[in-house]
């Protein structure tokens, strides 16, 4: 092959490779509320959590590159409902959604009326701490450990780990390493997180909570030992296209001024 044969063929293979990235589509959405509030930094992932956008600060997110077929979206949010879309996506083209999610109600004992509002939220916490089974920090205790970010104080819990994720995301773990053949083998087995009675998950990362709005946490580092209303009756499921199960290790409870 001489060298004009050559250039010719690499100009060719170029303009190939312009055209099919020129046919990739584009998907351009924004997740509100229900009442029409911007939800800034709700997590919305494409076919998996391998392809995860959070929300700007106008809840806007964006997809290029969306081969054409069908294709998953996901998005959810701490205290929201999860919302999951399926989109069939033509060779071209700019594809626009909007996302409302619905509040998570929180079922909340009867208490009598002369107690305020966070004493009722607080219910449970106080029930389970006469039991004697995990560890409690009430919010002045809470207030009492050391550090700037959440992540810093949790890791004063006996037991708890923190790993440290994607940039400044931290996520809850145990001392248990993962086994061969779990999901996410090479990290540490990751905790359960709950916040005001919602279960959301184990990749919520905790970093994006303000200390100072803490009321009250709970920990249990095993699997035995958590009560059984805030032990899922099965393995609890990351949010992605093939509903792989990820097991957990541990839960965390924070409860919200």
């Amino acid at each position: 092959m001489n060298v004009r044969t050559l250039v010719t063929t690499l100009l060719c293979l170029t303009m190939v490779v312009q055209a099919a990235r020129a046919q990739a589509a584009v998907i351009i959405g924004r997740v509100l509320s229900d009442s029409g509030m911007v939800i800034v930094g709700a997590e919305v992932v494409l076919n998996g959590p391998q392809n995860l956008q959070r929300t700007n600060e106008n809840g806007e997110f964006r997809f290029t590159r969306v081969p054409a077929g069908f294709q998953i979206i996901g998005v959810r949010m701490p205290g929201f409902a999860v919302k999951v879309d399926t989109i069939e996506v033509e060779d071209a083209g700019e594809f626009r959604r909007e996302y409302r999610l619905s509040r998570l109600a929180t079922a909340l004992p009867k208490v009598p009326v002369t107690t305020t509002p966070l004493d009722r939220k607080l219910v449970e916490f106080h029930e389970r701490r006469k039991l004697g089974v995990g560890r409690f920090l009430d919010s002045a205790e809470f207030a009492n450990t050391r550090g700037t970010r959440m992540s810093d104080r949790l890791a004063k819990l006996p037991g708890v780990l923190i790993q440290r994720g994607r940039g400044s995301e931290m996520f809850v773990t145990n001392t248990r390493q993962r086994r061969p053949g779990e999901p996410g083998s090479q990290s540490m087995c990751r905790s359960l997180i709950w916040i005001d009675g919602v279960n959301v998950g184990t990749e919520y990362n905790v970093n994006e909570m303000d200390p100072s709005i803490i009321a009250a946490v709970e920990w249990y580092a095993g699997t035995l030992n958590v009560p059984s209303k805030l032990a899922p009756p099965r393995r609890i499921s990351g949010l992605s296209s093939t509903g792989a199960p990820e097991e957990y290790c541990g839960v965390l409870v924070i409860w919200l001024r």
